[in-house]
C-alpha cells in the first residue's frame, strides 16, 4: 500500500494541492499572522493599516502663553509646522517549502499552540506556520533594520526605530541638549542598572532628567529583557531588606509607576525608547489585492511547494519632540581596528556631543571609532 503524500498521524493526510486550495480559503485570517507573531512588541505601539509606501502627518510647534492684561501687547506669531512620513515598504518572499518537515515542526512550535489553534484543519495550521515565520523576522528586526533597495533579507526591507533615530541625531534633531536623546555613561550592570535609570529618569550633573511634559504621561519604557533583569538584581542589592520590598519581578520604574517596562528579546543591549504607545507606530497595509500571500505547486519539486508572499510593512516614530520621545544610547571605543572596513562594521565617530555613522572604509589614524 502506498504511503499518503503526508502523514502528520493516522487520522490526519494532505497533499500538496490541499495544502495550496487551503491557503487560499484561509487567506484573510492568515493575512494577519505576522501580526499575531510580533504581539509581544505590537501590544505594547499603536499599529496603523492602509499605509501602502507613504503617508505623511503634521505636528504644530509653537510657544503660546496668557499674561497679565496690556493692551499693547503682542507676540511674534512663531508656528510651525512639521511634516513627518509614514512610509511602509514593499518586500517579498518566494520560497520552495517541504509539507513534511514544516508538520513536524509544528509540535514544538510555540506559534501554533492554544486554544485558538487546537481544533483547527493540520492544513491550516501549516499555513500558519509559514506565515508566523514571516513575522517572528519582522519582530527580530524591528530595532535594528536598515532600508537596502537592494538587499534580500528582513534585515533590508525597512527602517527599524533605531535606524531611524540615527538618522534624526545625524539631521541634529535629536540630542541630549532638545532632551529627546540621553548617552549613557557606562553599560547596564547587575550592579548599576537601578542608579542609571534613576539618574537618566529623574536627572543628575547637567542634565536635568526628562521633561515634564513627557514624564507625566502614561508612558512605555522598551529595553532588553536583560536590561530588566540587571535593574531587578541590583534592586534587591539596594533594597533587598526593606519592608515594602515583597517581590522580586518589577514592572515599573521605582518612583514612576506610570513607566511600563517593556522588556522584549529583540531589543538592543544598552538601549532605551521611552514614549507614549500613541507615538510608536507599527505600519502596515493588509488591504487590497497587491498584498498576496500563495501557496502553489513548486515547478521544480514533485513533493515541495512554492510559497509566495508580498508584504508592505514599516516604522516611524508620530513625533520626535522631547514632550513625546526620549531615547537612551551607549557606545564604547573600539580596541582593534587593524583590517577592518569601519564602515561595514557599522561603526561611530563623535561629531560634537553626538555619534555618527562612518562613511570610512578604512581605519583612520588618529580616528577613534565607537560600537554601540
Amino acid at each position: 500500500m502506498a504511503k499518503p503524500a503526508t502523514a502528520v498521524d493516522p487520522q490526519t493526510t494532505f497533499t500538496p494541492a490541499e495544502l495550496s486550495q487551503s491557503f487560499q480559503q484561509y487567506r484573510t485570517e492568515l493575512i494577519v499572522m505576522p501580526m499575531f507573531a510580533m504581539q509581544a512588541a505590537l501590544q505594547h505601539m499603536t499599529t496603523r493599516t492602509g499605509i501602502r509606501y507613504k503617508q505623511h502627518v503634521h505636528e504644530m510647534k509653537g510657544n503660546f502663553e496668557i499674561g497679565p492684561y496690556d493692551k499693547y501687547k503682542m507676540g511674534n506669531g512663531a508656528m510651525a509646522i512639521v511634516q513627518r512620513t509614514l512610509e511602509t515598504y514593499f518586500g517579498n518572499c518566494i520560497e520552495p517549502i517541504d509539507p513534511n518537515s514544516i508538520v513536524q515542526s509544528l509540535w514544538g512550535s510555540d506559534i501554533t499552540k492554544g486554544d485558538g489553534l487546537k481544533n483547527v484543519p493540520w492544513v491550516k495550521r501549516v499555513c500558519a506556520y509559514i506565515m508566523a515565520q514571516l513575522g517572528e523576522k519582522l519582530f527580530m528586526e524591528m530595532w535594528d533594520a536598515e532600508r537596502d533597495e537592494n538587499g534580500t533579507t528582513t534585515h533590508d526591507l525597512f527602517n527599524g526605530f533605531r535606524t531611524i533615530e540615527e538618522a534624526e541625531i545625524a539631521a541634529d534633531k535629536m540630542s541630549q541638549e532638545i532632551g529627546n536623546l540621553y548617552y549613557l555613561p557606562e553599560a547596564f550592570t547587575a550592579e548599576n542598572t537601578e542608579d542609571l535609570l534613576k539618574d537618566w529618569f529623574f536627572g543628575v550633573g547637567s542634565w536635568k532628567g526628562i521633561g515634564p511634559k513627557l514624564r507625566k504621561q502614561r508612558l512605555k519604557l522598551f529595553m532588553s529583557d536583560r536590561t530588566k533583569h540587571f535593574y531587578e538584581e541590583s534592586y534587591q542589592k539596594n533594597h533587598g531588606s526593606l519592608p515594602y520590598n515583597q517581590q522580586y519581578q518589577k514592572a515599573s520604574l521605582e518612583g514612576a509607576p506610570n513607566v511600563e517596562f517593556v522588556p522584549l528579546a529583540n531589543v538592543p543591549d544598552n538601549y532605551l525608547s521611552l514614549t507614549p504607545r500613541t507615538n510608536i507606530l507599527s505600519l502596515w497595509n493588509q488591504k487590497g489585492q497587491d498584498e498576496s500571500f500563495l501557496v502553489e505547486k513548486s515547478l521544480t519539486s514533485h513533493y515541495d511547494l512554492d510559497f509566495i508572499a508580498n508584504l508592505f510593512y514599516g516604522e516611524q516614530y508620530l513625533s520626535i519632540n522631547p514632550e513625546m520621545l526620549n531615547v537612551v544610547r551607549f557606545f564604547t571605543a573600539v580596541t582593534t581596528t587593524t583590517g577592518k572596513n569601519p564602515k561595514t562594521e557599522g561603526w561611530f565617530v563623535q561629531s560634537g556631543t553626538k555619534y555618527v555613522k562612518t562613511t570610512d572604509t578604512t581605519p583612520q589614524q588618529g580616528t577613534t571609532y565607537y560600537t554601540r
